[in-house]
């Protein structure tokens, strides 16, 4: 195998993981869009029940960001990035709901 080949083999792997990074990104922010509706959502609710349910719904989903988040970081420091301030801010998680 020659250093041309592993140069190749070396930088398809680079573009797997920044693919796979970008792909945990994107689920993240799907899993924070729906939160965001959540929350918009239970503005609007005056049923005690509904709303309690619709926080549970909120916590669980949060939990999920939460993960996502952690899976992020884990494939950021894969890479080489070891400073995640960067993730918190571009990436915000709602603060837990508490039930009425």
């Amino acid at each position: 195998m020659g250093k041309d080949s592993v140069d190749k083999t070396q930088q398809e792997i680079i573009e797997e993981m920044a693919k796979a990074l970008g792909h945990t990104g994107d689920k993240l922010e799907d899993v924070l869009d729906e939160l965001h509706k959540i929350e918009e959502e239970l503005e609007s609710i005056s049923d005690i029940n509904k709303y309690n349910a619709m926080v549970d719904s909120f916590n669980s989903l949060r939990k999920k960001a939460l993960n996502r988040r952690e899976m992020l970081m884990i494939h950021r420091e894969a890479l080489g990035a070891f400073k995640h301030n960067y993730v918190d801010r571009y990436y915000p998680i709602p603060n837990k709901k508490e039930k009425k």
